[in-house]
């Protein structure tokens, strides 16, 4: 089965969080454990051609509108990759914006740009798919333009919360006639919306884990499309996601101070050593907790600055490393200098700094309000490091009560896990055997691609 991804991210070359993971991982590994040959197609943004140099340029292919763009291909950690390059759309710094939180105004035309690119390549012989594998809102009308052919399609939301919603006076962009300008088509409350029209016009809907596939049907979490995810729920599917064992192994990792495994705990020690210094802390003080992530709302900000008291009181130290919405990194590095010794913060994307956090924090926090998946809460466990999360999503899917600790609702929910955990790492012998089951769960994406397979054999009969 020959499977083209589309994605506006893919690890390492243009990352802004899971989606560049992901897009990286899932083809590789339907290429390792599955019966696949997988290739994905990105846009050729500037940070791609700072970070690549070995490609192959195959010259120029043309949109259903007549829009001309260059085409390319690389390997990427072993993975086909094919290059979309338009330098007026992807020339820039930055995918979305140029800074953390900011969107470029002309994001609709760029990205149905890259979608009808897409179905450009799919229908080339390039990669001749059997399927094609779309990837959120930026890919999303994908589905829209293939929608008469014989390819079929899946669409993979990340998360719904991010939809690519625009308004009625940028509908041009989308290259589409004013007949799919209906609510039974893309049309959303005056608006239009790509993740709805990929949403009708795939032939199958994945989401990144069976309990967010659940509550995306709910008012809560459907993001205002939870009628049409329930009327679409037959070709609705959640299959949790995976993290590459290979890259995120701490008994081969570079990038952290000393190698470890479950077996052999030594170089872990000398990781949270060097993490206590590099953050400042004391080599003798309590429990160290590390955060990786988004500094939003959404991923529950306010509430670890809410409980950094209670925090305090329970002797735990904090690491967190992220960026995001201003008011987070302002207030979280605020605290950082009203706390020195027992609060760390970095505001930056650093792969490196991450691994370290991983490698050498005794658990990690993940209180995220919603969380479609999480990628961050597996890393950690292969790293040693136990979780602490909310029982939502992908997170509930993938943190058993022998790995990590959970909670419901808000900070006063949050405050009770915190002291378990802190009490349970005071119990050498019982934080060893919680530690113990995080390293040795099974994190790769051998079962997912399995079901993947199943969908998209079911989308091809759909097609036929």
């Amino acid at each position: 089965m020959r499977v083209l991804h589309g994605s506006s991210e893919l690890y390492p070359l243009a990352s802004t969080g899971g989606l560049a993971s992901v897009a990286s991982a899932l083809p590789a590994a339907q290429e390792k454990y599955g019966k696949a040959c997988a290739a994905v197609v990105i846009p050729f943004y500037q940070d791609v051609a700072d970070k690549c140099r070995n490609i192959q340029w195959h010259g120029s292919m043309f949109t259903f509108l007549g829009e001309e763009f260059g085409v390319g291909s690389t390997t990427v950690n072993g993975l086909r990759t094919i290059l979309v390059a338009k330098d007026e759309f992807f020339m820039r710094k930055g995918i979305y914006g140029a800074g953390s939180g900011e969107s470029w105004p002309d994001n609709p035309l760029r990205f149905a740009f890259f979608s009808r690119a897409l179905a450009a390549v799919a229908a080339s012989p390039i990669h001749s798919p059997d399927i094609v594998h779309c990837h959120d809102w930026q890919t999303a009308l994908t589905p829209v333009y293939l929608r008469e052919g014989d390819i079929p399609t899946v669409l993979t939301i990340h998360n719904l919360h991010f939809q690519g919603r625009f308004g009625r006076e940028s509908w041009d962009a989308a290259g589409l006639p004013d007949t799919l300008y209906t609510m039974d088509a893309l049309e959303f409350w005056g608006d239009w919306n790509c993740l709805k029209g990929g949403i009708v016009y795939s032939d199958a809907v994945t989401t990144v884990s069976p309990g967010y596939a659940r509550e995306i049907l709910t008012p809560e979490f459907g993001c205002g499309l939870e009628g049409l995810l329930s009327e679409s729920s037959g070709k609705l599917t959640g299959i949790i996601n995976g993290i590459d064992t290979k890259l995120w192994d701490p008994a081969t990792d570079r990038k952290i101070p000393a190698r470890f495994s479950s077996g052999n705990m030594s170089g872990r020690k000398v990781c949270r050593q060097h993490l206590e210094r590099e953050a400042g802390f004391s080599p003798h003080g309590g429990m160290i907790l590390g955060m990786v992530s988004r500094l939003t709302t959404q991923k529950g900000i306010d509430m670890i600055l809410d409980s950094l008291g209670h925090m305090r009181d329970l002797g735990i130290r904090l690491l967190v490393l992220g960026t995001g919405e201003p008011w987070a990194e302002t207030a979280l590095m605020e605290a950082a200098g009203e706390n020195p010794g027992s609060v760390f913060v970095r505001i930056a994307f650093d792969d490196p700094m991450a691994r370290r956090i991983f490698a050498g924090s005794d658990g990690f926090l993940m209180p995220s309000r919603f969380e479609p998946c999480g990628l961050g809460q597996m890393m950690a466990m292969r790293y040693g490091s136990v979780p602490l999360v909310r029982a939502v999503g992908g997170l509930a899917d993938t943190v058993s009560s022998g790995q990590g600790f959970s909670f419901a609702g808000e900070a006063d929910g949050f405050r009770r896990a915190l002291s378990l955990m802190a009490g349970t790492w005071g119990n050498s012998r019982k934080w060893s055997w919680y530690r113990r089951r995080c390293m040795t769960g099974d994190f790769s994406w051998k079962n997912s691609v399995e079901e993947y397979e199943r969908v998209y054999r079911k989308a091809m009969e759909s097609r036929k």
